[in-house]
């Protein structure tokens, strides 16, 4: 039996098996539609009504209960990047979480609650509605008696037409981390243009940020709050081929714009404190 099956709503939440097998489910709003994977919390497709996909999904991604899925929007706590002896990007997009609750809600949109299992200090949720727009909430309860610290982000992976004619907006005169240069720089362009491999941590901002997409005429509007940090990575040729979860030419039709909290902007909560990491996605007509 699927452990979603008794989350489902006629018409609206639809458990299935997905990719290899794993439970998910498909959640059918007035609006767009979503497949979102038990594994991971993983939302792992949104598509407005009769539009493209607004997220990419790669074609050689692993749907194995020991693997991360290789696109979608990856749930990244409690620690970013690499840790000595643990899974790069930490755990939580390895962790089979619960669904809790799904609702169908006035004017059609549906919410979704997931919540990460296994540690009694901590309430962990993810909450996802599906509308007009994609709104993610990953709020994280110290119930613990010490104080907590984490990273978190939600490493979103966009469908673009063709990366050489597509720009990031709304990051001009912040300042980054260059990972591939290890060094701190300031961003002096009004638009972030892509070409070749590109992995920058942009520190200290709450902006608004807009993915303009000539190739296919829109623009993806990324609103956050409870963030600080924004990551834009796009692994370009030779990255592209030495990864064996992700095709060759895939860079072509993806970049990452990710929310969270990072490196120096990790959060520390008290006992009895909670935080809330929120990103809205939406996308109209480019012009």
């Amino acid at each position: 039996m699927n452990p979603l099956e008794r989350h489902e709503i006629p018409g609206a939440v639809t458990a299935l098996a997905g990719k290899g097998g794993l439970p998910a489910v498909q959640v059918d709003s007035a609006r767009s539609t979503a497949v979102i994977y038990q594994h991971g919390a993983h939302v792992a497709s949104w598509v407005k009504k009769d539009g493209p996909p607004v997220l990419f999904l790669s074609g050689s991604s692993d749907f194995l209960p020991d693997k991360p899925i290789r696109g979608g929007v990856p749930v990244i706590f409690p620690w970013f990047g690499a840790r000595e002896g643990h899974p790069f990007h930490a755990t939580a997009r390895l962790a089979d979480w619960d669904l809790s609750e799904s609702l169908l809600l006035d004017g059609g949109d549906v919410r979704l609650r997931f919540l990460l299992p296994g540690d009694d200090d901590l309430r962990v949720s993810f909450v996802v509605t599906v509308g007009e727009s994609l709104r993610m909430e990953l709020t994280v309860i110290n119930r613990g008696t010490a104080d907590f610290t984490f990273e978190n982000c939600l490493h979103t992976y966009f469908t673009v037409g063709d990366i050489h004619r597509t720009e990031v907006r709304g990051l001009q005169g912040v300042s980054y981390l260059d990972k591939l240069l290890d060094r701190v720089l300031t961003e002096e362009q009004q638009a972030i243009r892509f070409t070749a491999e590109t992995d920058r941590i942009y520190q200290n901002t709450e902006a608004t940020t807009e993915i303009a997409d000539a190739a296919l005429g829109r623009l993806i509007r990324i609103r956050k709050s409870g963030s600080l940090s924004t990551v834009v990575w796009n692994p370009w040729i030779d990255k592209a081929r030495n990864m064996p979860d992700f095709g060759d030419e895939e860079y072509l039709g993806m970049v990452c714009v990710e929310s969270g909290n990072v490196r120096e902007h990790a959060i520390t909560l008290a006992p009895g404190a909670s935080h809330t990491l929120a990103v809205e996605i939406d996308t109209r007509e480019l012009v």
